[in-house]
């Protein structure tokens, strides 16, 4: 929670809105602004330094934090002071004693969203008003079987994020996801990178891929003689920038070597995907916003566009089966039975599953598992072929 508070400020400006929400996340990102000779830059420098390599020191009092966020009466600066003061005990921020004066560290950088995907895009999400605004309805809908979001709002998460007015919101999602993605490809004692063979990857499809956070890293891995495809929403494709995303990472002639295609899995591929002949088709963190039967469906498309002998590589965090009690948490704290339940309550129809219930998934689109190796500090790579093939 106090991660979560001091995570929502847009890149660097300062909302003047008084809400608990508001104001929290102003209050960080003016700490991190203010210690920067440029808040722009401060929204993406790297932890726990400005730009110009130095330590945060000098800091902001309350006083100047609380005329930043709109706190202008003695009661809002004292409340505004309570909440600075425990997310510096949890290492939000950092407190000088004596001087109700706080400095930014390497937590505060990480929080402040700028125009790179950032760990505050990602708790700005799991936070934000129509997220809360589900959560406030999840009993009727687990009652009713029904998807909390919708239940509030109409609409699913991915319908609401594409209407006009939503643009923040879907470009937070988009960042979010982006950052999950590089995150979760941390750490751990195998890499995604040393887990698969990439050189043996001609093409590759990301169902799903978002801005291609996953696919450039793939085809990094691969080499040149990769060609890389990508499926998702028409918004998302839209938002796609090859030069950051992908020759950023070192993909040289990316846009000769790139398809991106918009459609609905949950129907048969697009043509030109039919015809790609693909050996490496990558799902990560997609599948699961899925209900089971939509999920068959989308692995049997996938099956229909692989070549003989490709694989499907199955990128989740995978829920302990019942009674494992000793993965309840992943190396990075994520708690993945508890974050299913926020799948659940957002996602139309999904949850994050155990590795046994992926398995009867992919068995009923007539694919089997062959081998299940844990990447990074929270996922699992799990490849899967045809049943009927070696």
């Amino acid at each position: 929670a106090a991660a979560s508070a001091a995570a929502g400020a847009h890149s660097h400006q300062i909302t003047t809105e008084n809400s608990s929400e508001d104001v929290s996340n102003g209050a960080a990102t003016a700490v991190a602004a203010a210690n920067d000779s440029s808040g722009a830059a401060a929204a993406d420098a790297p932890a726990g330094k400005h730009v110009d390599g130095s330590s945060s020191s000098s800091g902001m009092s309350i006083d100047q934090i609380a005329a930043a966020c709109g706190c202008t009466t003695p009661t809002a600066r004292s409340h505004l002071y309570k909440v600075l003061r425990v997310l510096a005990q949890y290492e939000m921020l950092n407190e000088q004693p004596g001087t109700k004066t706080f400095s930014p560290n390497a937590a505060t950088y990480e929080l402040v969203q700028g125009d790179n995907p950032s760990l505050g895009h990602m708790a700005a999400h799991l936070i934000n008003k129509p997220k809360w605004d589900a959560w406030k309805v999840l009993p009727e809908a687990v009652q009713q079987g029904k998807t909390a979001f919708v239940v509030a709002h109409g609409l699913d998460v991915y319908q609401f994020g594409e209407l006009p007015e939503q643009a923040a919101f879907h470009d937070e999602f988009c960042k979010a996801m982006s950052y999950f993605t590089r995150h979760s490809l941390t750490g751990g004692h195998t890499s995604l990178k040393d887990a698969y063979d990439w050189r043996s990857a001609r093409v590759i499809l990301d169902v799903g891929g978002g801005r291609g956070e996953l696919l450039s890293s793939a085809m990094s891995w691969a080499g040149e003689q990769c060609k890389g495809l990508l499926l998702d929403r028409q918004p998302v494709i839209d938002s796609i920038d090859i030069p950051s995303m992908f020759e950023a990472k070192g993909v040289t002639s990316a846009s000769s070597r790139l398809t991106f295609t918009a459609g609905d899995v949950r129907e048969p591929f697009p043509q030109q995907i039919q015809g790609a002949k693909v050996d490496t088709l990558m799902m990560k963190h997609f599948l699961s916003a899925f209900n089971d039967d939509d999920a068959v469906l989308i692995v049997k498309h996938c099956k229909q566009v692989l070549a003989p002998g490709g694989a499907i590589l199955l990128l989740q965090t995978l829920v302990p089966e019942a009674g494992d009690r000793s993965h309840n948490a992943c190396e990075d704290g994520v708690a993945p039975g508890l974050f299913s339940i926020e799948i659940l309550a957002q996602c139309p129809g999904g949850a994050w599953r155990t590795l046994s219930e992926w398995e009867v998934i992919f068995k009923q689109a007539g694919m089997e598992l062959r081998t299940n190796t844990a990447v990074g500090c929270n996922m699992n790579l799990m490849v899967f072929k045809d049943t009927g093939r070696s």
